[in-house]
């Protein structure tokens, strides 16, 4: 006998990052992304060692400071895209007055 309730999935963590096979999506592309270079300058053994390398770094700073904390890091240091929105005031700016 199937009732309605047999129909519905129920998520059990709903804060759960999204996956490609059993990685984050950070950890795909820090994997992915070396092995692809490595394979475009026709040495893939530097690509393997270097996505080891960096899968074990992101790896341990995830553990030691948290994802916000990396998160927080890649916006203050990478550059910003101006052509998106072109009047937006800087980031260091929280209160405004008028």
């Amino acid at each position: 006998m199937s009732t309605d309730y047999d129909q519905h999935l129920i998520l059990h963590h709903l804060d759960d990052p999204l996956r490609l096979l059993k990685w984050t999506v950070d950890e795909a592309a820090i994997i992915l992304g070396p092995i692809f270079f490595g394979l475009g300058i026709e040495h893939p053994f530097l690509g393997l060692v270097l996505a080891g390398g960096g899968y074990w770094a992101l790896r341990t700073s995830k553990k030691k400071f948290g994802l916000s904390t990396l998160r927080h890091a890649l916006y203050w240091n990478l550059p910003k895209n101006t052509q998106k929105l072109p009047h937006m005031p800087p980031s260091y700016i929280r209160e405004y007055i008028g």
